[in-house]
């Protein structure tokens, strides 16, 4: 008796597993069954092209379904297409899940959603504007990367990290608002963004600062970013700056001088990489760390003067997400 019962609960528990990961195709798109009356769209036809609209709900036999969600890569490779319009009860757009569609320039994200996940937009290259809901908590890894007609972007309010990369080769962006709430921000995640003239940080945050629109981390002991497109010819570290991060003045056009902080002990890897115009840097006696090719492609530079350099070759490919790049 026993064993049957046992039997019987194995079978029972293969068909509710069976029925959970049910997919079926209506329309142009294919969809999986992700709880009792919902699904998500789990992939669209890579050959459709121009103004897609996905259903509020769909129908499979005598059971209504409503969508809420896209899966990872769902959209991916969509080339073709144009815009997209999503469901309002939409929560849940998932990693990857718009990367490639190269073609995309207008895209709503419902209000549900909480997180912009690693890759969603990548290589959206057409996207020159997206307004993301203030309820969205995280930007992932190269959420925004190449999106190259993006030209302003204001971190949404609930935002608590921003992810390594996460606009890099933004390559019109030219204004960044990062919001009160942002606690975390990656690894170059303004990398390869040479119009960036503005970074403004709300003076909420407790973990970021802004000045003379340069970004900061709170104490004024990190320099994070200084925009590439900023009009100066000179600037003048305030001088609690400790350290000068990765990509820091990566292709800043106009800067011929920069007076380093008096306090400053380490240059950190490509800091000033192909600061093509830089022509002076004044060292304090403190700076003792200075990383590899902190200064590569500064043609201008007097690299002598510069301490403790030994221009290493640095592993950019380090870290890097290939299908990303």
């Amino acid at each position: 008796m026993n064993r049957t019962k046992t039997f019987l609960l194995l079978i029972l528990m293969i068909i509710a597993t069976a029925a959970g990961a049910q997919t079926f195709k209506a329309g142009t798109f294919k969809y999986k069954v992700i709880g009792k009356n919902t699904v998500e769209v789990a992939s669209a036809d890579s050959s459709m092209s121009g103004n897609v609209a996905i259903p509020q709900t769909v129908r499979l036999g005598d059971t209504v379904y409503t969508v809420t969600a896209i899966a990872d890569n769902g959209f991916g490779g969509c080339t073709g297409i144009r815009s997209i319009i999503l469901p309002a009860k939409i929560t849940r757009i998932g990693k990857e899940a718009f990367l490639n569609c190269l073609n995309l320039n207008s895209i709503n994200i419902p209000y549900g959603v909480k997180e912009i996940k690693d890759g969603t937009f990548c290589h959206c290259e057409a996207l020159a504007g997206l307004t993301v809901p203030d309820g969205v908590t995280k930007l992932g890894k190269y959420a925004l990367a190449h999106c190259k007609n993006i030209t302003r972007f204001n971190v949404p309010d609930a935002c608590k990290e921003i992810g390594d990369k996460a606009f890099y080769n933004c390559q019109k962006l030219q204004a960044l608002v990062i919001s009160a709430s942002v606690e975390k921000i990656g690894i170059r995640a303004l990398q390869g963004c040479p119009e960036l003239r503005r970074i403004n940080v709300e003076p909420e945050n407790k973990h970021f600062t802004s000045q003379n629109d340069i970004l900061y981390n709170k104490a004024m002991t990190n320099l994070i970013k200084y925009p590439g497109n900023i009009d100066e010819a000179m600037f003048e570290m305030p001088s609690s700056v400790k350290t000068v991060e990765e990509y820091a003045f990566e292709n800043v056009k106009k800067l011929l001088v920069v007076k380093i902080s008096p306090a400053c002990t380490k240059i950190d890897n490509m800091a000033f990489v192909n600061c093509e115009k830089l022509q002076k840097a004044v060292c304090p006696p403190s700076l003792h760390q200075v990383g590899m090719d902190s200064f590569f492609g500064c043609i201008m530079l007097d690299l002598n003067s510069i301490p403790g350099d030994d221009f290493t070759e640095f592993d950019y490919k380090k870290g890097l997400v290939e299908k990303y790049e």
